[in-house]
């Protein structure tokens, strides 16, 4: 099967849900020739249900590679509330808000989400105005979206970070402490063996798909950085690669292979591209959904760890540098952590050293 088919309703209308069953090259330029298709990051892709639309989904994928489930396995999101609909005082906070994000250069994202926490949250106490919200009223108002609304922990602590920020950045309180933010699990990041590495270069046969993920692994870097490299951000002469604006908008240099010399220089006098390292075929920036789509197929034809992702590729350069004797605060620079801490859990999955290891047992005469 190539494709899973399922019904959704939105707003009052039949959709068809669509659903890849395995890697699909081009997927989006396929779903383009169907009338009205959409994508949505909670929902996928979708087309209005309709008789042309089934027929032409049959022609495209093959009516023998189309699994048909007969119900839907998500609920459509919930609309979301409109600022517009808040009384004038909770208007003006939210604006007064978002202009200080602005201020403060708050990423897109991070005002997004905070825009989203406070319109509920302002939604919630619609008759009180915001300076008269107590801090029981806060954290009973958590403690119900927690329970009752099921959020995640992520979506916890994001609403909560929203509220803090608007009282103690925007109104100028006193630093407030709720103690119902979700406690962060310690999860180990996954990585790829040395030897998962080069199976995993070797199934792809895209000369500049070859390249992405191995620039990705020689420098460590995050899928947003390398669609955001220049052509003048590789330094040859001194084999580097210069990170501009990371996370936290932090300036970095990091290490470049001078394996990679001789495919750089092919992919270059290829492709010639104008500004940015990797450009779409638009000529503009390459996206970060095309690295997840190489990646994706990479790990499928290679067989390794299915879990793997393109961050799992930064998760490899650190834990491999460590195992072959890197400092860690060299890692700590070349990955632009703030913190030792950050980088420290790639201690706790380092195989160097497990060949010294023994049970206590084995020191027993039994």
């Amino acid at each position: 099967m190539t494709i899973a088919i399922e019904p959704l309703i939105l707003s009052g209308k039949d959709y068809i849900r669509i659903l890849p069953l395995r890697y699909i090259q081009n997927l989006k330029g396929i779903l383009e020739r169907i009338p009205g298709y959409k994508w949505d990051k909670n929902l996928g892709w979708h087309v209005p249900k309709t008789p042309e639309n089934w027929q032409l989904l049959q022609k495209l994928f093959g009516s023998t590679q189309i699994e048909i489930r007969k119900t839907s396995s998500v609920k459509a999101p919930l609309t979301p509330i409109d600022p517009e609909q808040l009384p004038e005082y909770h208007k003006n906070a939210l604006l007064k808000a978002l202009e200080k994000l602005m201020i403060k250069r708050y990423s897109p994202n991070t005002m997004k989400t905070y825009r989203l926490g406070l319109t509920l949250f302002f939604h919630a106490h619609a008759e009180t105005q915001p300076q008269d919200i107590t801090e029981e009223m806060i954290r009973n108002y958590l403690l119900h979206g927690i329970k009752h609304k099921k959020w995640s922990e992520a979506t916890q602590n994001s609403y909560i970070n929203a509220i803090k920020f608007y009282y103690e950045k925007v109104l100028g309180q006193d630093r407030k402490v709720y103690d119902v933010r979700a406690r962060g699990t310690e999860k180990l990041p996954g990585v790829f063996s040395q030897e998962e590495i080069q199976k995993l270069f070797e199934a792809v046969d895209n000369p500049k798909h070859k390249l992405i993920l191995m620039l990705i692994y020689a420098g460590g870097l995050r899928v947003s950085e390398l669609v955001n490299l220049r052509k003048d951000d590789i330094l040859l002469d001194r084999l580097q690669l210069f990170i501009k604006g990371g996370k936290g908008k932090k300036d970095r240099y990091t290490v470049f292979s001078k394996k990679l010399l001789t495919r750089l220089a092919e992919y270059l006098k290829t492709y010639n591209p104008a500004y940015w390292l990797f450009e779409g075929q638009d000529h503009g920036q390459y996206s970060v959904r095309s690295v997840q789509a190489i990646l994706r197929q990479a790990v499928s034809k290679s067989g390794v760890n299915p879990y793997g992702t393109v961050h799992t590729l930064r998760h490899s350069f650190a834990t491999h540098l460590l195992e072959n004797g890197t400092d860690l605060r060299y890692i700590q620079q070349l990955l632009g952590h703030s913190s030792t801490k950050t980088t420290e859990i790639y201690t706790h999955i380092t195989r160097k050293g497990e060949e010294k290891l023994k049970s206590p047992l084995d020191d027993l005469e039994l």
